[in-house]
């Protein structure tokens, strides 16, 4: 039987490239950079192709989640009351 992926996943790599391996006063922190990429996860099931954005600061992570969704032509849904319309929509038709 096949089974099949219902989920979108999207990972959030940071950047650790020249930096030191230990920091701090007892040096048991580990640094990273506060830019990196926001990678969409491919899933054959919806059709989604893998996407990736870059971003620069804490505060630009919630735009290039919105770019990779963008691009992959994805719509967040936060009416729980669309899929009850949308399946009474699909009977009538």
């Amino acid at each position: 039987m096949r089974k099949d992926n219902k989920t979108i996943g999207i990972t959030i790599r940071f950047f650790t490239n020249s930096l030191p391996g230990r920091v701090g006063g007892k040096s048991d922190q580990i640094p990273f950079w506060t830019c990196g990429n926001v990678h969409l996860e491919a899933n054959k099931t919806k059709g989604i192709k893998p996407q990736d954005e870059m971003f620069n600061y804490f505060e630009d992570i919630p735009r290039a989640i919105k770019v990779v969704l963008s691009k992959s032509k994805l719509v967040a849904v936060e009416d729980v009351a669309y899929s009850m319309r949308a399946e009474k929509r699909r009977k009538t038709n």
